[in-house]
């Protein structure tokens, strides 16, 4: 019944191919990917894996992604001197060099927020200073940098001979993040 006279529509065939083929792909492609779902209480290490997994299968971490990180590394890196210098003193121990007490009071002291905030003097990774709001601006992008004095103090107190005293007598006994030991 009318297949006679019946015309051939190209352009809703071709349309119809066309979708054919991205379904075709898209099916390749979800055939080779997994997808998991991590379960587990805070710190169990499930963000870990992930970047574990992306390092492993994506070809890691382009730069820009990488500077991202490292307001949380110093943020991690300070409060983690600070955790050990604070459970230091409510022993009643202080550093067994002498300078080493005042860096100490300093590492307490030292507020990243404020610094980053302030336009102090600031220390790249390259070892490279520089003062005012540019580098304060870049602190802020996940570009930042810390306080060189800072970095040096918790460079000296970590090398102080109580500091291995403190960590491996008491280290469960305060809070102290899995990657700062």
């Amino acid at each position: 019944m009318g297949g006679c006279v019946s015309t051939v529509d190209r352009s809703g065939r071709e349309r119809s191919d066309a979708i054919d083929k991205q379904l075709e792909e898209d099916s390749k492609r979800y055939k080779r990917e997994c997808k998991i779902l991590l379960l587990g209480s805070g710190e169990s290490g499930k963000s870990t894996v992930v970047k574990q997994m992306k390092i492993i299968h994506q070809g890691g971490y382009s730069r820009s992604e990488l500077l991202e990180f490292r307001p949380t590394i110093y943020k991690n890196l300070v409060d983690s001197a600070q955790a050990v210098v604070s459970y230091m003193r409510k022993l009643g121990l202080d550093c067994a060099v002498m300078k080493n007490r005042a860096l100490a009071d300093k590492i307490l002291e030292y507020d990243l927020r404020a610094d980053l905030d302030g336009g102090k003097r600031l220390v790249g990774l390259n070892g490279s200073s520089e003062e005012g709001e540019d580098s304060d601006e870049r602190a802020l992008k996940g570009d930042g940098e810390m306080d060189s004095d800072v970095a040096r103090a918790i460079w000296e107190v970590w090398k102080d001979p109580v500091i291995p005293q403190v960590m491996d007598e008491h280290s469960s006994e305060f809070y102290l993040m899995d990657s700062a030991s």
